[in-house]
């Protein structure tokens, strides 16, 4: 079964295309394509039970946005 999220976003994508947004109906299309393969490498992983070492691989990484240190400027004023 799809995700509801990426199935939205494949069906929106035929209406951004149809108005001329065709560069944002491809994110939307690639965004789906992501979220499905991702989806399978879960179930793969949940149905492996998935090792210590491939669990502690999907840990989040750390912020890489540069408004941080705006952030941290504002934060101290």
């Amino acid at each position: 079964m799809k995700a509801a999220l990426a199935t939205a976003l494949r069906e929106s994508g035929g209406y951004l295309e149809d108005e001329g947004w065709h560069q944002t109906a491809q994110l939307m299309t690639l965004a789906a394509d992501e979220i499905d393969r991702l989806n399978a490498r879960v179930q793969e992983l949940e149905t492996e039970g998935g090792t210590a070492r491939e669990i502690e691989g999907l840990r989040t990484p750390g912020a890489s946005n540069q408004n941080i240190a705006n952030i941290a400027v504002a934060a101290r004023r």
